[in-house]
């Protein structure tokens, strides 16, 4: 699960977010490097040292943030943070995508995500599902001028498939 949220954020966020899955042939091959190899050395924090289960994350100082979970050894200068495993990689995802905690007179405001308004993208949002929130997150965003697209599968009928919406 984790590995699909964090593809997902790179997407979100391609400036911001790299994400490197590194492959082990086996189980066996991964215990190794996390384990025999010396890499958990490399980072300052206690819960990296005991972390003995897949995956490992971390984040990177480079010119792009870099969230891997595999076989390369990290160099110390290049760690930023250790992120956990599974639970821990998560939560930090779910902090990343937060609303800030500042409230203006307007409601509140969100985090900078890096979005400008001459983006090269087709969509300012992609809906995945359109129930009733889908069509609700839809709608309320193409009200506010996003160009937005709605991803639902709907069974072909004789009567189509847009259900009278363009």
């Amino acid at each position: 699960k984790v590995v699909k949220v964090l593809q997902s954020l790179t997407v979100l966020f391609p400036t911001r977010i790299k994400f490197v899955n590194h492959e082990f042939h086996d189980r066996a091959a991964y215990r190794q490097w996390l384990l025999e190899s010396g890499v958990r050395d490399n980072f300052r924090e206690a819960t990296a040292k005991q972390h003995s289960a897949s995956p490992f994350c971390w984040l990177s100082k480079t010119d792009s943030l870099v969230i891997s979970s595999g076989d390369n050894n990290p160099k110390k200068e290049d760690i930023e943070k250790f992120l956990g495993g599974h639970d821990e990689a998560l939560k930090w995802c779910r902090e990343l995508m937060a609303p800030c905690e500042d409230e203006t007179e307007n409601g509140a405001t969100m985090k900078a995500d890096g979005h400008t308004a001459d983006h090269s993208y087709d969509y300012d949002l992609i809906v995945i599902g359109g129930g009733s929130g889908g069509m609700a997150a839809s709608k309320e965003a193409a009200g506010l001028g996003a160009k937005v697209a709605c991803l639902d599968f709907v069974k072909p009928s004789p009567k189509g498939t847009t259900w009278g919406l363009r």
